[in-house]
């Protein structure tokens, strides 16, 4: 039998836990437009995972941040190598453990797109900064124009691990956000836009979208003729904090990113 769903319905966590839990054998694959994720298992252990940005336990969190895509389990994939070193119990707690603290990165990055630049420390601050590693190659890329999905397409991590990365950063007062520039800034977005948002909010939360849309734009002192492209982050950053389910908050964010996202290539 072919366990097989959609990662709207379920979560990443929940599906590794059916797949682990039920000691089976062959390859778990996650796809979401272009984006594929596999993960093998034998007898319920995973025993190795790949993703467009490599190999090993980073793919095993790269779909972390889907809140849409496909998944089926296929029987008796067999894996190449083997590339998962630890044990299928922290697999599945770091996922889970993942998993949760994106509900709370959200809130500082609602999507791909935000941008930071390093921020200027108190002339009294005196003492050395110390960061780790991989928070130092993040820092290196901030150039004011690189989005938090192009810096970690830059360092070849999970988009989850670098998004996780800027918060802490964020959080020590190292970076700080910063409003994208775009050819529309201080210009309306078309009515198309904002009908768009309305219509993916609807398939989240029903009926009382338009309402909610409505009353977080106008908390943004704007009307629903009147949004600029400017806005629109701090727009969906206000509308998602109002979809109380997880799932359905990822779902709405990412949708409304990729829409956002395409407008503004033009």
């Amino acid at each position: 039998m072919i366990m097989q769903g959609n990662l709207s319905q379920i979560s990443l966590n929940d599906i590794l836990l059916l797949a682990t839990g039920a000691k089976k054998s062959g390859v778990l694959k996650f796809s979401r437009g272009k984006e594929t994720v596999e993960v093998y298992f034998i007898d319920g252990s995973i025993v190795h995972a790949t993703c467009p940005i490599g190999d090993g336990e980073k793919a095993l969190v790269y779909p972390v941040t889907w809140g849409e895509g496909t998944f089926t389990l296929v029987p008796n994939g067999a894996a190449r190598t083997a590339t998962i070193q630890k044990s299928t119990a922290e697999i599945l707690d770091e996922v889970k453990a993942m998993s949760r603290e994106w509900e709370t990165i959200l809130e500082v990055i609602p999507s791909g797109k935000t941008l930071f630049r390093i921020a200027d420390l108190d002339e009294g601050h005196s003492e050395p900064v110390t960061v780790p590693h991989v928070a130092w190659r993040i820092i290196s890329k901030l150039d004011g124009a690189r989005t938090v999905q192009e810096v970690a397409e830059l360092v070849r991590i999970p988009y989850a691990y670098a998004a996780k990365v800027f918060f802490n950063l964020y959080k020590s007062g190292l970076i700080d956000i910063i409003t994208p520039s775009s050819k529309l800034a201080g210009e309306p977005v078309p009515e198309a836009l904002i009908r768009r948002l309305a219509d993916i909010l609807t398939e989240v939360i029903g009926p009382m979208a338009p309402l909610v849309l409505r009353d977080q734009i106008e908390s943004l002192g704007e009307s629903l003729h009147t949004v600029p492209d400017s806005k629109l982050d701090d727009l969906i950053a206000e509308v998602s904090r109002e979809i109380a389910d997880p799932h359905l908050r990822r779902r709405f964010v990412e949708s409304a990113g990729h829409e956002i996202a395409n407008f503004k290539k033009f």
